[in-house]
Protein backbone atom coordinates (compact mmCIF):
# COMPACT_ATOMS: atom_id res chain seq x y z
CA UNK A 1 0.00 0.00 0.00
CA UNK A 2 1.24 3.37 -0.90
CA UNK A 3 1.49 5.85 1.74
CA UNK A 4 0.79 9.64 1.06
CA UNK A 5 3.27 12.37 3.00
CA UNK A 6 2.35 16.17 2.69
CA UNK A 7 5.22 18.56 2.37
CA UNK A 8 4.22 22.08 4.35
CA UNK A 9 1.00 22.06 3.29
CA UNK A 10 -1.83 21.95 6.24
CA UNK A 11 -4.83 22.20 4.31
CA UNK A 12 -3.83 19.56 0.95
CA UNK A 13 -2.98 17.32 4.40
CA UNK A 14 -6.83 17.87 5.89
CA UNK A 15 -8.32 17.37 2.84
CA UNK A 16 -6.95 14.10 1.62
CA UNK A 17 -7.59 12.81 5.65
CA UNK A 18 -11.43 13.91 4.95
CA UNK A 19 -10.92 11.79 1.94
CA UNK A 20 -9.86 8.68 4.39
CA UNK A 21 -6.57 9.00 2.93
CA UNK A 22 -4.01 7.76 4.98
CA UNK A 23 -1.70 11.50 5.30
CA UNK A 24 1.68 12.06 7.15
CA UNK A 25 2.37 15.88 7.15
CA UNK A 26 6.66 16.99 7.29
CA UNK A 27 6.94 20.53 7.67
CA UNK A 28 6.43 23.41 9.58
CA UNK A 29 3.25 24.08 11.58
CA UNK A 30 2.25 26.33 14.88
CA UNK A 31 0.38 24.58 17.78
CA UNK A 32 -3.17 25.46 16.33
CA UNK A 33 -2.49 24.03 13.03
CA UNK A 34 -0.80 20.91 14.31
CA UNK A 35 -4.04 20.71 16.46
CA UNK A 36 -6.24 20.99 13.55
CA UNK A 37 -4.56 18.55 11.28
CA UNK A 38 -4.51 16.56 14.42
CA UNK A 39 -8.52 16.86 14.61
CA UNK A 40 -8.64 15.62 11.31
CA UNK A 41 -6.81 12.59 11.22
CA UNK A 42 -3.58 13.61 9.82
CA UNK A 43 -0.47 11.70 11.10
CA UNK A 44 1.92 14.33 12.08
CA UNK A 45 5.46 12.92 11.62
CA UNK A 46 8.00 15.44 11.07
CA UNK A 47 6.75 19.03 12.49
CA UNK A 48 8.83 21.44 13.58
CA UNK A 49 7.16 24.92 15.52
CA UNK A 50 8.67 27.51 14.08
CA UNK A 51 12.03 28.33 11.40
CA UNK A 52 11.60 26.85 7.86
CA UNK A 53 11.85 24.03 6.27
CA UNK A 54 15.98 23.47 5.68
CA UNK A 55 17.92 21.08 3.87
CA UNK A 56 18.34 19.13 7.22
CA UNK A 57 14.95 18.60 8.19
CA UNK A 58 14.09 17.84 4.76
CA UNK A 59 16.04 15.09 4.62
CA UNK A 60 14.01 13.21 7.68
CA UNK A 61 11.70 13.06 3.95
CA UNK A 62 14.16 11.32 2.18
CA UNK A 63 14.08 8.17 4.39
CA UNK A 64 10.06 7.91 5.22
CA UNK A 65 9.68 7.64 1.06
CA UNK A 66 9.95 4.36 -0.45
CA UNK A 67 8.38 2.97 -3.81
CA UNK A 68 4.73 3.89 -4.58
CA UNK A 69 4.68 6.68 -2.31
CA UNK A 70 3.47 10.04 -2.90
CA UNK A 71 4.86 13.58 -2.06
CA UNK A 72 2.53 16.02 -2.16
CA UNK A 73 3.02 19.91 -1.75
CA UNK A 74 1.74 23.30 -2.82
CA UNK A 75 3.19 25.68 -4.84
CA UNK A 76 4.18 27.34 -1.08
CA UNK A 77 7.59 26.33 -0.97
CA UNK A 78 10.40 28.08 -2.82
CA UNK A 79 11.40 26.76 -5.85
CA UNK A 80 14.93 24.87 -4.58
CA UNK A 81 12.87 23.21 -1.51
CA UNK A 82 10.63 22.21 -4.18
CA UNK A 83 13.34 20.71 -6.45
CA UNK A 84 15.50 19.20 -3.77
CA UNK A 85 11.81 17.19 -2.48
CA UNK A 86 11.25 16.46 -6.03
CA UNK A 87 14.47 14.69 -6.42
CA UNK A 88 14.22 12.83 -3.16
CA UNK A 89 10.94 11.16 -4.19
CA UNK A 90 12.35 10.47 -7.89
CA UNK A 91 15.44 8.48 -6.17
CA UNK A 92 13.23 7.08 -3.98
CA UNK A 93 10.82 6.20 -6.73
CA UNK A 94 7.68 8.25 -5.24
CA UNK A 95 5.18 10.26 -6.86
CA UNK A 96 5.38 14.26 -7.02
CA UNK A 97 1.94 15.93 -6.68
CA UNK A 98 2.16 19.32 -7.13
CA UNK A 99 -1.07 21.79 -6.29
CA UNK A 100 -1.15 25.62 -7.33
CA UNK A 101 -3.63 26.72 -4.91
CA UNK A 102 -5.23 30.17 -5.36
CA UNK A 103 -2.79 33.24 -5.02
CA UNK A 104 0.21 30.79 -5.32
CA UNK A 105 2.51 30.19 -8.38
CA UNK A 106 4.66 27.88 -9.53
CA UNK A 107 8.09 28.02 -12.02
CA UNK A 108 8.08 26.09 -15.10
CA UNK A 109 11.32 24.24 -13.03
CA UNK A 110 8.59 22.75 -10.56
CA UNK A 111 6.06 22.37 -13.36
CA UNK A 112 8.88 20.31 -14.81
CA UNK A 113 9.46 18.36 -11.58
CA UNK A 114 5.83 16.99 -10.79
CA UNK A 115 4.39 13.77 -11.79
CA UNK A 116 0.71 15.48 -11.17
CA UNK A 117 -0.19 18.77 -11.20
CA UNK A 118 -3.08 20.49 -10.15
CA UNK A 119 -4.08 24.03 -10.45
CA UNK A 120 -6.70 26.40 -11.89
CA UNK A 121 -6.89 27.37 -15.69
CA UNK A 122 -3.71 29.87 -14.88
CA UNK A 123 -1.41 27.60 -12.83
CA UNK A 124 -0.23 25.37 -14.65
CA UNK A 125 3.08 25.72 -15.62
CA UNK A 126 6.13 23.22 -17.25
CA UNK A 127 5.61 19.88 -18.36
CA UNK A 128 4.30 17.50 -15.68
CA UNK A 129 3.81 13.77 -16.31
CA UNK A 130 -0.01 14.71 -16.29
CA UNK A 131 -2.05 18.00 -16.01
CA UNK A 132 -5.52 18.56 -14.39
CA UNK A 133 -6.94 22.17 -15.01
CA UNK A 134 -9.79 23.33 -12.75
CA UNK A 135 -12.45 25.28 -13.70
CA UNK A 136 -13.73 28.74 -12.06
CA UNK A 137 -15.49 28.23 -8.73
CA UNK A 138 -13.48 24.37 -8.18
CA UNK A 139 -10.60 23.84 -5.26
CA UNK A 140 -7.75 23.13 -5.98
CA UNK A 141 -7.34 21.41 -2.28
CA UNK A 142 -10.93 19.75 -1.88
CA UNK A 143 -9.51 18.50 -5.78
CA UNK A 144 -6.39 17.39 -4.22
CA UNK A 145 -7.55 15.14 -0.89
CA UNK A 146 -10.32 13.56 -3.54
CA UNK A 147 -7.03 12.51 -6.03
CA UNK A 148 -5.21 11.43 -2.83
CA UNK A 149 -7.44 8.71 -2.14
CA UNK A 150 -7.97 7.64 -5.52
CA UNK A 151 -4.20 6.99 -5.88
CA UNK A 152 -3.75 5.41 -2.86
CA UNK A 153 -6.55 3.34 -4.49
CA UNK A 154 -4.76 3.08 -8.29
CA UNK A 155 -6.65 4.87 -9.98
CA UNK A 156 -6.08 6.44 -13.65
CA UNK A 157 -7.61 9.54 -14.32
CA UNK A 158 -10.46 9.09 -16.09
CA UNK A 159 -11.64 6.95 -13.20
CA UNK A 160 -10.83 9.22 -10.84
CA UNK A 161 -12.18 12.64 -12.15
CA UNK A 162 -16.29 12.49 -11.46
CA UNK A 163 -15.17 11.54 -8.06
CA UNK A 164 -12.71 14.62 -7.48
CA UNK A 165 -15.12 17.30 -9.64
CA UNK A 166 -17.86 16.41 -6.96
CA UNK A 167 -14.98 17.19 -4.36
CA UNK A 168 -13.41 20.52 -5.97
CA UNK A 169 -17.26 22.03 -6.06
CA UNK A 170 -16.65 22.16 -2.19
CA UNK A 171 -15.13 25.60 -2.38
CA UNK A 172 -15.70 26.89 0.84
CA UNK A 173 -13.53 23.90 2.93
CA UNK A 174 -12.55 20.46 2.09
CA UNK A 175 -15.25 18.13 2.60
CA UNK A 176 -15.46 14.92 4.27
CA UNK A 177 -15.33 11.74 2.34
CA UNK A 178 -19.26 10.93 3.14
CA UNK A 179 -20.52 14.28 1.78
CA UNK A 180 -19.11 13.62 -1.74
CA UNK A 181 -19.29 9.94 -2.02
CA UNK A 182 -22.88 9.48 -0.80
CA UNK A 183 -24.11 13.59 -0.85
Amino acid sequence: MSRTFVLGAPLLAVAAARMKADVNYIGVADGGASSWMTANHVFLRDVWEDGELTTRRLQRLYHRLYPGSSLWTDASLDEETFLKAAAYARERRARVVLCVCEGQTATPAMGDAADWLVAGPAGVVGAPGQAVTLGAGESVASWAGAMALCLMNGLDLARMEPFCRRAAAFADEPPWYDEVAYG
